[in-house]
């Protein structure tokens, strides 16, 4: 009934697929770090003092984001050799977004590229400070892909970064770009 829908999604699906196996831009990334062992669901921040909102904007399509990494754990990967299989979904979260973002941004105006900001916070802590309280967390970092497609790629060619996009454990995720700076956060509130 829509012939030119379907060769549309099937140009857009071919595409998808070809961008997925081959990297066009070089990519600088850094280990990603072991995901942080669970820790005791605390309560939330204190209500009478609710954390000031600071807008820093990201340049992202989180709808292309959100595709790209759930039809991965959809799928199943091979990350360096160990077969992850396929699991549930990720659904986006608007914290961890802003804490992507804002540790995007701070590599970007410092001049550094790590998991650890300079002024000594790691991801968890991070994620903390803008009102996630996580049971489990991890973080991927990248310097350099122009889009979503080329840094999800990066990330699942790398074995860390693709067991963080592929544990089952995260039931959300954000991301933040700021220049040339990418930051993914995966966390979960509950077991």
């Amino acid at each position: 009934m829509y012939p030119y829908l379907l060769k549309t999604a099937t140009v857009v699906t071919s595409l998808f697929f070809l961008v997925m196996a081959t990297s066009c831009e070089k990519i600088d990334f850094i280990p990603a770090p072991t995901p942080q062992q669970p820790k005791p669901v605390e309560p939330a921040t204190d209500p009478d003092h609710p954390p000031t909102v600071t807008i820093i904007a990201n340049n992202i399509n989180k709808d292309t984001l959100l595709y790209l990494v759930n039809t991965a754990r959809a799928k199943g990967c091979n990350c360096g050799g160990t077969i992850m299989p396929p699991v549930p979904p990720v659904k986006w979260n608007d914290l961890l977004e802003y804490a992507s973002v804002a540790h995007s941004k701070d590599m970007y105006d410092k001049g550094y590229f790590d998991h650890i900001s300079l002024d000594g916070k790691n991801p968890g802590q991070r994620i903390e400070s803008v009102g996630y309280n996580w049971w489990y967390y991890a973080e991927n970092i990248a310097k350099g892909p122009s889009t979503e497609v080329v840094v999800i790629t990066g990330w699942l060619n790398s074995p860390g970064h693709c067991k963080n996009l592929m544990d089952a454990k995260f039931k959300e995720m954000g991301v933040g770009k700021y220049g040339s700076y990418w930051t993914q956060s995966f966390a979960s509130t509950t077991k």
